[in-house]
């Protein structure tokens, strides 16, 4: 049996955070676009093979239980025995298949055809096997997008306005007598019901993709700074320096740390800390460049500048750039009193080969900040 295992939807809601912190960067390229899509149609394979597979099921064991229980003509045994043999092929096919954006699109196909044999003969309209149209938009909708779910509850409308006009022409081997009046009144609630379901689909779709998209940003964002989190930092890094190694061009890294910060904490409270450290983000974020480059909270009083396509002159001055910000900042606080600020920036620019990890990136700008640390605060130290 075809099952999405919890590692599975683990794996794709942690890919999914990742896709979603770099696509906001502006940073994805064709590769990671590409990858996206395997991975999204893959998902969406699985959820159609398993929704065939217990199509299969369904069918074979109603074929075989329905007689026992109700007496019925031979020929809806032998739609069964079709029906079943239709939706094992196209079961076999989609499993032993590479995942289509098509593939839910023609499950459903499929089982609209076969379920229309079996509801012309049983009565049409009022045939017990119509319950499942509205199934059919809310799995669309699931596996799909809008349009594909609108066009799929049109169509069987569509062909239940035409089961209603056609109550007397096909044969009805149930030899049940409904009022016409009765049979307009089903034909009319069918029609609502798939379109509720469909709008109740899209609904569905909507709300989830809202709420997964709150919380990647919850996930990659720091929410006392507004600037994304080390996580989401490191991501970007390690994209940045995958991106300057295929454009042969140098990356810089910038190691922020503010100066006596654990004297503010003590003296004013964390409350004056965190009003400290808002401003900070706000000056460093004002310095950088938004479409290309990228500035986070590493951890604590500790921040972060990843700066692309920059020589190590112009990375320095940046930083210098930064520091003067903010120093210049003057933090009010609820009493009255103001704190003016410094900070110490280690900065390291490397080319395209001698990039060779994020760990060495890091080490050589840490390094170069606690030698400004040394030197005695409030200074730009470039690495060598």
């Amino acid at each position: 049996m075809v099952y999405v295992s919890i590692k599975q939807v683990q794996t794709l809601f942690n890919f999914l955070n990742k896709v979603a912190c770099m696509g906001c960067m502006g940073c994805l390229k064709t590769n990671s676009n590409k990858e996206i899509k395997v991975f999204i149609e893959k998902i969406r394979h699985t959820i159609t093979l398993k929704a065939a597979f217990m199509s299969f099921v369904i069918t074979l064991l109603a074929t075989i239980i329905r007689p026992m229980m109700i007496e019925q003509s031979v020929i809806f045994t032998y739609i069964g025995i079709a029906n079943s043999f239709a939706m094992a092929c196209v079961y076999l096919y989609l499993k032993n298949s590479q995942p289509k954006f098509w593939h839910p699109m023609l499950f459903v196909f499929v089982a609209m055809m076969l379920l229309f044999p079996i509801v012309v003969v049983s009565g049409g309209v009022n045939s017990q096997f119509t319950y499942l149209f509205p199934i059919a938009p809310i799995f669309i909708a699931l596996v799909s997008n809008a349009r594909y779910t609108w066009i799929t509850a049109i169509v069987i409308i569509l062909f239940l306005i035409s089961l209603f006009f056609s109550v007397d022409i096909f044969p009805d081997f149930t030899d049940e007598n409904v009022p016409e009046s009765k049979t307009a009144a089903r034909a009319l609630w069918l029609s609502l019901s798939v379109l509720l379901s469909a709008k109740f689909g899209i609904e569905f779709n909507r709300l989830n993709s809202t709420l997964g998209n709150k919380l990647s940003e919850q996930a990659e964002i720091d929410a006392l700074t507004g600037l994304h989190n080390r996580r989401s930092v490191m991501n970007f890094l390690q994209v940045a320096m995958d991106e300057a190694k295929l454009k042969s061009s140098n990356l810089s890294l910038m190691m922020i740390d503010l100066d006596h910060f654990k004297s503010i904490n003590d003296t004013h409270g964390h409350l004056a800390g965190d009003k400290c450290l808002m401003s900070v983000a706000l000056s460093i974020r004002e310095c950088v460049r938004n479409t290309s480059d990228l500035a986070g909270r590493f951890g604590g009083e500790e921040f972060m500048v990843v700066i692309k396509d920059v020589d190590a002159q112009k990375a320095t001055d940046i930083a210098n750039k930064i520091r003067l910000a903010i120093e210049h900042a003057l933090i009010e606080l609820n009493d009255g009193q103001q704190i003016k600020l410094s900070t110490t920036i280690g900065v390291c620019t490397l080319s395209s080969e001698n990039l060779c990890s994020i760990e060495h990136f890091v080490d050589l700008a840490d390094q170069a900040l606690y030698q400004g640390k040394n030197a005695g605060r409030n200074c730009v130290i470039a690495a060598q």
